[in-house]
């Protein structure tokens, strides 16, 4: 047997080394614990709506917080069903993949990536205001041209609103819980600058298509262009605008105030990395303080670079 004062040495040292392997062990489920709510949240954020800060996109942020704060109190509480919780979590989150239900694992990482730049580096420059600027030497078009543009436009008739909403369907709709109707007009938007051939018009004569001609032919100038576009997106309940300009005419889509159009900003971040790049995004403003995104066919993403700043007259579809 040990000296009573050995022992005594002893039983401490014992006590301090479990002491120190419980913190350990503590320390260790905390680390655990965080990385499940990452985890978990970025799964969890494809089925919430966007929630901004000012410009900030923050509902990821918000996820991972409440959920860890979860865990911390269960670590700390209910450390059994801690352990349960984070299998169950882990389980639903292979089992939806497997399933594919939602977005892929794939996804789920580059969204959770997105979020993460879009929170420490979005500011305005990456999305550009345009202002209306009215050309100097351009003549503005004639009333009466105008007016047949604006009569050409259709959104009532069943063709149109068939193509419109066969069309909003293809893409990006394993979105659709996160952005809503952004999905349907971006899918109809990509489809129509992916497919869309410009042909003339007959020399010294303006020739306006009627949007189901364009429907069939996926062809025609920029006013035919305009005018389709103007059309479907109408159809699907999109406020309309068709900018003419000098030499050109292009539509613009209503985005609404400065809240509704960050959504926008980041849809169209995630849904065209590609085509976007390190871009910008080009928009203006109307007297409202009301954003309209320029759907021109000058780049494959909406928002792109604006073919004219000049503005001869502003065609609004009623």
């Amino acid at each position: 047997m040990l000296p009573l004062h050995l022992n005594d040495w002893a039983l401490k040292r014992k006590g301090r080394t479990k002491e120190k392997v419980s913190k350990l062990r503590r320390a260790i489920q905390v680390l655990l614990a965080f990385v499940v709510a990452c985890v978990f949240s970025s799964f969890l954020t494809q089925y919430i709506p966007m929630i901004f800060i000012g410009q900030y996109q923050v509902e990821l942020f918000f996820l991972i917080l409440l959920t860890f704060a979860v865990f911390l109190y269960l670590i700390f509480y209910r450390i059994k069903v801690y352990y349960w919780l984070t299998c169950l979590l882990i389980l639903i989150i292979l089992l939806f993949g497997v399933a594919k239900i939602g977005w892929s694992y794939s996804t789920i990482v580059e969204n959770a990536k997105d979020n993460i730049l879009f929170l420490f580096d979005n500011d305005e420059n990456t999305y550009s205001k345009v202002e209306i600027r009215p050309a100097q030497k351009a003549i503005a078009p004639h009333i009466t041209l105008q007016q047949r543009i604006q009569q050409k436009v259709d959104y009532k008739d069943s063709s149109v609103r068939d193509f419109a909403v066969k069309h909003s369907l293809l893409y990006f709709d394993n979105y659709y819980t996160k952005y809503r109707q952004i999905c349907r007009q971006f899918s109809l938007v990509k489809y129509i600058k992916e497919n869309y051939k410009y042909v003339n018009d007959p020399s010294g004569f303006d020739y306006f298509a009627s949007p189901q001609e364009s429907i069939r032919l996926m062809a025609g100038d920029c006013d035919d262009y305009s005018i389709l576009m103007a059309s479907v997106l109408k159809s699907i309940g999109v406020k309309m605008r068709i900018i003419w300009a000098p030499k050109h005419v292009y539509p613009e889509m209503f985005c609404g105030n400065k809240s509704n159009f960050e959504k926008y900003v980041n849809a169209i971040y995630t849904f065209f990395p590609e085509e976007i790049g390190s871009k910008q995004i080009y928009y203006r403003l109307d007297k409202d303080g009301n954003y309209w995104l320029n759907i021109d066919y000058t780049d494959a993403y909406p928002g792109s670079p604006y073919h004219s700043e000049e503005v001869l007259s502003i065609i609004y579809i009623k």
